[in-house]
């Protein structure tokens, strides 16, 4: 009894951390599969997917037709499928098997990080936000006029000027 609670507690545990590497990728194909929402959108994903695959749309379209894929996934193939040299079909195949992006890609010896970057690179909107860090409770709050016009160092030229302005120039001599 004590074995098999072991057994699952070991199970969940490579499970999570499974799950946990493949967020990346299924984010990413996700994220590309929103950016293709209305017809119109759809048009513009569809014309960079083919730019950065180098084929045409209509073949593209037709490719998703039979795999029944989304426009993240078939992207995310095709890029398995150029940077190990397997066929498209294989790599689309292994997907629809339910294998994960980040087990296909390590199958063909593909590291799943350079995937991400060339998702990435053909959408760069998708890339997460730096988070901005709040200020410590003993940092007074930052006066965000001053953050954004930068102070601009003064010549001699414009001190004298301001001199003469104000009344401090030298008048009289």
């Amino acid at each position: 009894m004590i074995r098999r609670v072991l057994a699952m507690v070991v199970l969940v545990l490579v499970t999570a951390a499974s799950v946990h590497a493949d967020d990346e990728l299924d984010t990413l194909a996700a994220g590309v599969e929103r950016t293709a929402t209305t017809p119109q959108a759809e048009r513009t994903a569809v014309d960079r997917i083919a730019r950065a695959l180098a084929t045409t749309p209509d073949s593209l379209r037709a490719e998703r037709a039979s795999s029944r894929l989304g426009w993240g996934d078939l992207y995310i193939a095709h890029r398995i499928a150029t940077r190990s040299g397997h066929p498209v079909d294989k790599v689309v195949g292994a997907r629809r098997s339910g294998a994960t992006w980040t087990q296909i890609a390590e199958e063909a010896g593909v590291e799943p990080v350079l995937i991400a970057q060339d998702v990435l690179a053909t959408w760069p909107e998708l890339k997460p936000r730096p988070a901005t860090p709040a200020p410590a409770a003993s940092e007074p709050p930052r006066d965000k006029a001053a953050e954004r016009a930068p102070v601009k160092p003064r010549d001699a030229a414009e001190e004298v000027r301001d001199k003469i302005l104000r009344g401090g120039g030298m008048r009289g001599r």
